[in-house]
C-alpha cells in the first residue's frame, strides 16, 4: 500500500466522533473536521449535525466551534493542544469559563495540565 492509498483510506475510513481534533461548523450544513494531519469538509444533515454536537466527548468552544476532549493533550493556560504521534500540533485558545467547562470533561490524568509559568 503506497502512501496516496493510505490517505485515500484514511479518508474514508474516518469517524469524526474518534478521529477529530475538533470541528467547526458553516454554513449550508457544512461542518470542517480538522484532525492528524487533514481538513476534511463534508455536508452533514441537521439530524447528523445535531448527533454529533450530542455526543459526549464534543464540548462548545465557540459559536461553531467543538472540541473533542479525548484528543487535547495538553493544557497551557487558556490553550488546548491536540497532536499524536503522526500530527503536527494544534492549539485552540478558548475563553476561562469554556476552559473550565472542558476541564470538568476531561478524563483525569495526573500532570496532565501545564502549570502556569
Amino acid at each position: 500500500m503506497n502512501q496516496n492509498d493510505k490517505v485515500v483510506t484514511e479518508y474514508h475510513d474516518f469517524d469524526p466522533v474518534t478521529d477529530a481534533f475538533f470541528f467547526k461548523t458553516g454554513t449550508q450544513e457544512q461542518v470542517i473536521f480538522h484532525g492528524r494531519n487533514y481538513i476534511i469538509k463534508k455536508r452533514m444533515s441537521s439530524a447528523e449535525l445535531a448527533s454529533l454536537k450530542s455526543q459526549p466527548n464534543f464540548v462548545r468552544a465557540a459559536s461553531n466551534l467543538y472540541v473533542n476532549v479525548n484528543k487535547i493533550t495538553n493544557i497551557d493556560g487558556n490553550t488546548l493542544h491536540f497532536r499524536d504521534e503522526f500530527a503536527y500540533p494544534r492549539t485552540i485558545t478558548v475563553s476561562r469559563r469554556i476552559l473550565e467547562q472542558i476541564k470538568r470533561r476531561l478524563p483525569h490524568t495526573p500532570g496532565f495540565i501545564s502549570p502556569k509559568p
